[in-house]
């Protein structure tokens, strides 16, 4: 462990790129909010579709915030791989909002010169895929035996949370592929299979709080024999224990 902080030394000093990281996210999401602004619903059921739309997005870009920063507050920063895939994953956080722009301002059956929505999704699916591939590799720089970074409890729980971000990056990149915009799941308003499939990285997160949870009630509860304290042990620490109480008496 002291060897690993000893090693940081010429590392990028965390709070600039901590500063950097969270300036960037917070723009992101700020800019993908803006977005909206330019939107003109026609109806209620379009302006249900215009806030789902966006929360998704919102959401996304969130969850890898939090993930990223529980990370990157363990994780140093002193490896060449490290700190370029830190910059590979900013840069595809700064252009999903332009992304999710194109998105919102194509159609299903675009007329001629406008962008068709297979097209922008599938962008916008390739970027938040390569967003949680680069998560999923910090991850696992994180849990590293050798490195030591983490405890082997805490490792488990990350290693739990590597697989779901895995999972995840697949189905993101997967849809993208032209198929999954070829099936249309429901026809009005037209939903191809692709969305119902980004959706499935809920489902995988939503797994992975369920197996915490399991684990957790499954826990060994503690006790005096967790810290080796039994048989004989015990019943000489509670006589030590009645001893010093009929000092204390005899003082008093």
């Amino acid at each position: 462990m002291s060897q690993n902080r000893g090693s940081t030394k010429d590392s990028i000093p965390r709070p600039r790129i901590q500063t950097l990281s969270d300036m960037i996210f917070g723009l992101a999401l700020s800019i993908g909010a803006a977005t909206q602004l330019d939107q003109k619903p026609g109806n209620l059921l379009a302006i249900v579709y215009s806030l789902l739309s966006f929360g998704f997005a919102f959401l996304i870009l969130a969850l890898v915030w939090f993930r990223y920063s529980r990370i990157m507050s363990v994780l140093p920063l002193e490896s060449g791989r490290v700190v370029a895939a830190n910059m590979t994953l900013l840069f595809f956080v700064s252009a999903e909002p332009y992304l999710y722009n194109l998105v919102v301002n194509s159609s299903y059956s675009p007329p001629a010169g406008q962008l068709n929505s297979s097209i922008t999704t599938a962008l916008y699916a390739l970027d938040l895929g390569v967003l949680m591939l680069v998560l999923a590799y910090f991850i696992h720089e994180l849990t590293r035996e050798e490195r030591r970074l983490v405890s082997k409890e805490i490792a488990r729980s990350y290693r739990l949370m590597m697989y779901t971000t895995i999972i995840s990056a697949s189905l993101f990149l997967l849809s993208a592929l032209p198929v999954f915009w070829s099936i249309v799941i429901i026809p009005s308003p037209v939903t191809p299979l692709r969305y119902f499939m980004w959706c499935g990285i809920w489902v995988a997160n939503m797994g992975r709080r369920l197996e915490n949870w399991v684990t957790g009630r499954n826990a060994k509860p503690v006790t005096l024999s967790s810290f080796g304290m039994e048989g004989d042990s015990m019943a000489n620490t509670h006589q030590l224990l009645l001893h010093c109480s009929s000092l204390q008496s005899g003082r008093g």
